[in-house]
């Protein structure tokens, strides 16, 4: 019997053999260590939560500094309202004697 050019036998042969040999390109192209899921987890939960500190500092030192001002200006005010209520005491302390 003769294979006629419409025969699909050949190509399916040649598909057949060639299966294999991409399979093996397909994985040459991946690692070659397979990857650690839980290393890459706790690599990235480490990560994560040292961003989360420095971010959580620099609110901290912002919120600060944004109340330093404040707190002088509240202990400024306090001062001079207990300056300025000290004569008044001593007035009256000097009237009622």
């Amino acid at each position: 019997m003769l294979i006629s050019a419409s025969d699909p036998a050949p190509e399916l042969i040649m598909t057949r053999r060639l299966l294999p040999v991409l399979a093996l390109l397909a994985l040459a192209g991946c690692s070659d260590e397979p990857e650690n899921l839980q290393t890459k987890a706790d690599n990235l939960s480490r990560s994560l939560e040292t961003k989360a500190d420095l971010l959580e500092n620099e609110a901290s030192n912002g919120v600060d500094a944004a109340i330093a001002p404040l707190d002088n200006e509240a202990n400024a005010l306090l001062a001079q309202a207990d300056n300025s209520a000290a004569p008044a005491d001593n007035a009256a302390g000097n009237t009622g004697q």
